[in-house]
Parts: C-alpha cells; sequence; structure tokens
C-alpha cells in the first residue's frame, strides 16, 4: 500500500507499460530507464490487481559471447598456470629422478595437454568465430571428452541456442510492432478521411460559417463531428463521443457516422434522427459499446435550429454583442443502451452573429499532472477570451487553453469541438 504507483511514473513509456500490464495489453516492448534500454513484457496478477513485469537489458541481451569469451580466458588462465605448475615441478623433479621418470612425467603432460589444452583452444576458437547469422556455438565430436571440458562446452552450447533463440524472439517482436505501428498509421488517415477536413467545407454558402476538430488520445479515437447539407435550406451538424479509445471505438464511432448521415439524408427530425440510429446500433451490439450525440438542423434561411440530445455535453451559444453560456438542454439516453429509448427535441433562434460551440468531454476532463480537470468553467473563460472571434480562431482559444492548464501531462481523452456562426441572409455577421 505504501509502494509508489508506477503508473504515475515521470517515465512514460514505463507509466504505459504498467498500465496495459495491468490490463493484460502488453506484449515485449523497449522502455528507456535511466539512460538504458529494456525488453519488458508484463502480465496482470488479477487477484492483486498487481502486474509482474519481467525485464531484460538491451545490453545483457547482447552480451552472451562476451560472457563465455570472459569465462573460457579464466579457464585458459588457470590451465596455464596448472600447466606451467606442472612442467616446473617436472623440471625440478628431472634433477632428482631418473630419466625415465623425467619421460614418464613428461608423456603424462603431454597427454593432459590433448585432453584439456586442445579441446579448450577448439572451444575459444569457435567462440571467437561467431558472427552475425552464425551466432550458436554448437557442440561438436572434438569436445567429447568425458570430463569437465565436455561440460563446459555442452554448457556453452546450450547458452548459445537460449540466446539465438531469444534473439529470434525479439527480432520477431520487433517485425510484428512495426507492422502495427504501420496499420495504425493508416488507420489515423482513414479516419482523419471519414471526418470534414476542407475549411471552409462550403464557399458559396455566406450564411454561416463552421469548423470543427477531432484530436485522437491515441492513433485513432472515438470522438467524431460532421455537418453536411440535407438540402439547399438545412445545415444537420453533429458531434458524438464513444465509449471506450483506440480501435474499437474507431470502428464504432464509423458505423454510428455512416448511420446517422444516412437517417438524417432521409429529412427526419433531429428526435426521429437519434431514435432510428439507436434502433440500428441496438439490434447488433454484442460490444454493449455506447456513444453520446448532440445533433443540431439548422434552417438557414430563418435561424431556427432543431436540435436532440442523447447523453452529450451541454452546447454554449454566444448571442449577438454578448458572452458564451451554457444551453442546459434535456439529455435522453446515450445511444446503444437501449432499443425502446424515444428523444425530446428543442427549438432556438439563431439570430445573426449568434455563435454554437459543440465538444466533446475531453474538453472539460481534460486532466493536467495532479489529475484536477479543465472543467466547464474554465472553457466557458477560454471561449470568452473572444466572444466574437471566428469559429477556427474561437476552437484555437480553447485548445490553448487546454494546452496551457494540462502541461506535459499525457492527453486523457480524445478532445473533439465543433463550432458555428450564423451570418443570415446577408451574409455578415452583426
Amino acid at each position: 500500500d505504501e509502494a509508489a504507483d508506477l503508473r504515475q511514473s515521470d517515465n512514460q513509456a514505463l507509466a504505459q507499460m504498467v498500465t496495459d500490464a495491468l490490463e493484460d495489453r502488453t506484449g515485449m516492448r523497449v522502455v528507456e530507464m535511466d539512460g538504458s534500454a529494456y525488453y519488458m513484457i508484463g502480465a496482470p496478477m488479477k487477484t492483486l490487481g498487481w502486474a509482474l513485469i519481467s525485464v531484460c537489458s538491451q545490453e545483457a541481451a547482447a552480451q552472451p559471447a562476451a560472457l563465455l569469451k570472459d569465462c573460457y580466458d579464466q579457464i585458459q588462465l588457470e590451465s596455464a598456470e596448472t600447466y606451467r605448475g606442472n612442467i616446473a615441478l617436472s623440471k625440478r623433479t628431472a634433477a632428482i629422478l631418473l630419466i625415465g621418470a623425467a619421460l614418464l612425467m613428461l608423456a603424462g603432460a603431454l597427454i593432459l595437454g590433448k585432453r584439456i589444452v586442445a579441446p579448450l583452444n577448439g572451444i575459444t576458437e569457435r567462440i571467437a568465430s561467431l558472427r552475425d547469422g552464425d551466432l550458436e556455438f554448437k557442440m561438436e565430436d572434438r569436445y567429447r571428452t568425458g570430463d569437465e571440458v565436455q561440460e563446459l562446452a555442452e554448457s556453452f552450447a546450450t547458452l548459445s541456442h537460449k540466446t539465438v533463440t531469444y534473439m529470434e524472439n525479439v527480432r520477431q517482436v520487433t517485425a510484428e510492432k512495426e507492422r502495427i505501428g504501420a496499420e495504425l498509421s493508416l488507420a489515423t488517415r482513414i479516419q482523419a478521411a471519414m471526418l470534414p477536413h476542407v475549411f471552409p467545407p462550403f464557399p458559396d454558402r455566406r450564411e454561416f460559417d463552421i469548423y470543427g476538430t477531432m484530436n485522437p488520445a491515441k492513433e485513432v479515437g472515438g470522438d467524431f463531428f460532421d455537418y453536411f447539407l440535407i438540402d439547399s435550406d438545412h445545415l444537420c451538424m453533429v458531434i458524438a463521443d464513444v465509449s471506450g479509445k483506440g480501435v474499437p471505438a474507431a470502428l464504432f464511432m464509423m458505423a454510428t457516422k455512416i448511420i446517422l448521415q444516412s437517417v438524417a439524408m432521409m429529412g427526419k427530425p433531429p428526435a426521429e434522427i437519434l431514435k432510428k440510429t439507436n434502433e440500428a446500433i441496438c439490434s447488433n451490439n454484442e460490444a454493449q459499446m455506447f456513444v453520446s450525440v448532440w445533433l443540431g438542423i439548422l434552417e438557414i434561411s430563418t435561424g431556427r435550429l432543431t436540435a436532440a440530445n442523447a447523453g452529450h455535453e451541454y452546447p454554449a451559444i454566444c448571442r449577438p454583442g454578448g458572452r458564451y453560456e451554457l444551453i442546459k438542454d434535456k439529455h435522453g439516453l446515450v445511444i446503444g443502451a437501449m432499443d425502446t429509448v424515444s428523444y425530446r427535441e428543442y427549438e432556438m433562434t439563431l439570430e445573426s452573429g449568434t455563435r454554437l460551440f459543440v465538444y466533446t468531454d475531453g474538453v472539460p476532463e481534460a486532466t493536467d499532472a495532479s489529475d484536477e480537470l479543465f472543467g466547464l468553467d474554465r472553457m466557458i473563460t477560454a471561449l470568452n477570451e473572444d466572444p466574437g472571434a471566428a469559429p477556427k480562431d474561437v476552437l484555437s482559444h480553447v485548445r490553448g487553453a487546454v494546452d496551457r492548464f494540462v502541461g506535459e501531462a499525457k492527453q486523457f481523452d480524445d478532445l473533439t469541438m465543433l463550432c458555428l456562426e450564423y451570418k443570415g441572409k446577408g451574409g455578415d455577421s452583426q
């Protein structure tokens, strides 16, 4: 209970490793610590709420051959010292013993050299010849002496085989990680292309200006925004937040976006659009995911906005000459939770110069290093830095305030914003 929570470590790679290990989502990865790189893999201990992480430094993984050489050098040194001692003893004994005894000792020394030194020299030469592509020390007949030399050679062969196997596993894990990274990069580009990304989106329409952004917390995210003309006089605007993050949320987000747009293009009112979308999602939602949605349809000629809210954040509005404030609209249940839900609409009239700002919870729930939330008050303050700003500048003010607040802390959630400026028939804000 008194140990430090490594998920809060300043080492973001280590913190992410611990977080993923607790959720059983780790493969082999490389983590930098104290200037050194380590291979790590982890698994959760579900009964304790801990994670067990195995660590091996890259330096250690590259050292088996050097360790073998050092071990051999020590053995060779001891053998050489023993050999020189035997020779010295033979010389001293030769001065006293008969020539026959001296020859016997010499013969014994030669036999000893043949049985020990020659195999050890062979082991040394083989280790020295290890190169990239041929790193495995294999047992040969010349090392089978039936004594400690054979045991040493067998130990070298076993360790070498394990090292080669481990390095191959590392290469495979690295290749798989690179493949996944390439696929996620492609998914990021595909998701970005699915969202509106050309501004201004309707250059020939002067009655309104609209701008949106989506910044995922991971490579891909579950937030999305959209806007499209149902007909020449009706603009549909959508912003949504899918439960969860990453690839599953992104897939769910794409399905929801397509269904919402398809139903909206049939000319249905907002409440009916949400109801039909909810029915379609609930009919095949084995993953039990859900999505909060705010959807509004603007009648461009009159400024009448009809909207419905499926468990999403309150929109903010700025009347001409005024300041931004929240619209505490009625919330329905999120889409995907229950197939029998109905939704209520509300209406408002946008005067020329009115600005409407909608967002996902990634804005108010952005956290700094102390786990403090950015909050709605700071968001409204950022919006009112320049309440008459164009939609693109409005989003820039809010994002800048969030970034300054968060500082070096990691982005916690997808951050998505959409802003509309209604200019009226004349095309100029009041």
